[in-house]
């Protein structure tokens, strides 16, 4: 089966991404919240300042003797009149909404907007006697923002009026509007869109960074995986000159030194298989003269048929021996698998065996025919020797299928002999692993090498009953890719 593609970028695209989001959210949230703060409260306290100045200024215009002389509900008196007109120009001049007079009580001494009537008491001031208080103690004084019928934000200032050394008579109030806080709402608005833009180009570089990060990491990933699958001929790709052209020129580095080990042990092991063979086509040779020279002496041709039978099963091991050590480059073409599949029923023993084919004669794989076949002879025979040396009253059998899914070729050999033990199937695909008195133990590891270069793979399945011929035993699949394309040149 095809290597699953690794999960590097997803992973690490997200851990940047949180990474630096969630730092960037909280800084410029923070950022944000403390420049508003601190914006508000400068404004406020400018504002209550300059209505301060105001306050004492107006307060400043009138005289103690004018506010003695009022008297209430007198305001036809031309004391009152002068002292409207006073408030309405302290007003303008100051550049405020309102300008009043109160005594010390809270009653009404004169407005501009003429809101209190004379001797009437401001009931508005009751929420400001703090700052009333602080202004009487000689120290003018503002309130604290509120919100008037308009819906506006405004703030009062007091300042006393008397005489010097003496109790205060009134207060001067004056009431101005914190139009300022309108362009503090605009500041909010703005950088509201400057943090959102800010967190798009935060989302933007660290999306190009992890690209340029994940990209040759998950490059690096695939080339590791085909180092560990034994695809050592297809250099790794050096990108960056950084830590990760660094990792990849080291991992690039142990490929060679992979490769040139492994073509050297290939070099030795044919020619330890060679040097093997030499003396065994000489036994061979001198087994059949010999047995010439004792054709009339049948014990001693028993005895000649053992040693022949030995060099026969040594010339059986030299050949499979070589034949996973150096398997030769895929040969990729389209077969029939029905056609496979009775070539290699065809091989099988049948003595106390059956064997079925099930696959459809259209299905075709791409395959390299020679090391397939060869699989499956491997999977087959194994298969019917369980079967038949199963100890049961059944006969053996044996089911040769194959079936066509989305992306894949799938061929099965099932058996109906024992089953394969648990403590087994974690051994079965090593090399020269058996449990057979005279195996190699590289028929399976064949079958996987060999499937694994045509990017599939070998599976041994649970307990199958792919048909009542077959009831239970094992099932070994093959499962190939129907756009098979060599992965690599040599065994693991």
């Amino acid at each position: 089966m095809a290597a699953a593609r690794p999960p590097t970028r997803r992973r690490l695209s997200v851990k940047l991404l949180v990474g630096t989001l969630v730092p960037t959210v909280l800084a410029l949230g923070c950022f944000g919240v403390l420049a508003h703060v601190v914006a508000e409260r400068l404004l406020e306290d400018e504002l209550g300042k300059r209505l301060e100045v105001a306050a004492s200024g107006v307060a400043a215009a009138i005289l103690p003797e004018q506010i003695e002389a009022l008297a209430d509900a007198d305001t036809s008196s031309l004391t009152y009149a002068n002292v409207q007109r006073r408030l309405e120009t302290a007003a303008k001049r100051y550049d405020v909404r309102r300008a009043a007079l109160v005594t010390p009580t809270g009653a009404g001494r004169g407005d501009s907007e003429g809101r209190v009537t004379l001797g009437q008491p401001a009931y508005e001031t009751q929420a400001d006697r703090h700052e009333m208080t602080l202004a009487l103690s000689g120290r003018p004084s503002s309130s604290v923002l509120f919100l008037g019928h308009d819906g506006r934000l405004y703030k009062r200032a007091y300042a006393a009026v008397g005489r010097p050394g003496a109790e205060p008579v009134a207060l001067a109030m004056v009431e101005g509007s914190a139009a300022s806080f309108a362009e503090l709402a605009l500041l909010r608005r703005r950088m509201a869109v400057t943090g959102v833009l800010a967190l798009g180009l935060v989302v933007a570089v660290t999306w190009l960074l992890s690209r340029r990060l994940t990209g040759p990491l998950e490059r690096l990933a695939e080339a590791a995986a085909r180092i560990g699958r034994g695809e050592l001929t297809l250099p790794v790709p050096r990108e960056t000159d950084d830590e990760l052209g660094f990792l990849a020129r080291t991992l690039d580095e142990m490929r060679a030194a992979l490769a040139a080990r492994d073509e050297r042990m290939q070099m030795m092991l044919a020619g330890i298989a060679h040097e093997v063979r030499n003396p065994l086509g000489g036994i061979s040779l001198f087994a059949g003269l010999l047995r010439e020279a004792l054709a009339h002496d049948p014990e001693r041709l028993s005895e000649l048929h053992r040693i022949e039978k030995e060099v026969g099963h040594l010339e059986t091991i030299v050949s499979e021996f070589l034949a996973y050590a150096r398997r030769p480059a895929l040969d990729l073409r389209p077969h029939g698998v029905h056609a496979l599949l009775e070539e290699v029923a065809a091989l099988l023993p049948r003595e106390n065996l059956t064997v079925e084919i099930h696959a459809a004669e259209q299905l075709t794989v791409t395959a390299d025919g020679n090391q397939l076949r060869r699989s499956l002879l491997n999977l087959a025979k194994n298969g019917a020797a369980a079967a038949q040396g199963h100890q049961a009253p059944r006969k053996g059998a044996l089911v040769l299928s194959a079936e066509e899914t989305a992306d894949m070729i799938v061929l099965r050999v099932s058996d109906n002999g024992p089953g394969v033990p648990a403590e087994l199937r974690d051994k079965l695909f090593t090399p020269f692993f058996t449990t057979k008195e005279q195996g190699t133990g590289l028929g399976l590891a064949f079958a996987r090498e060999s499937a694994r270069a045509h990017g599939g793979e070998v599976v041994l399945l649970a307990r199958h009953a792919p048909s009542a011929a077959a009831a239970g035993g094992a099932t070994f699949e093959i499962r190939l890719p129907k756009n098979a394309r060599p992965q690599q040149d040599g065994p693991a």
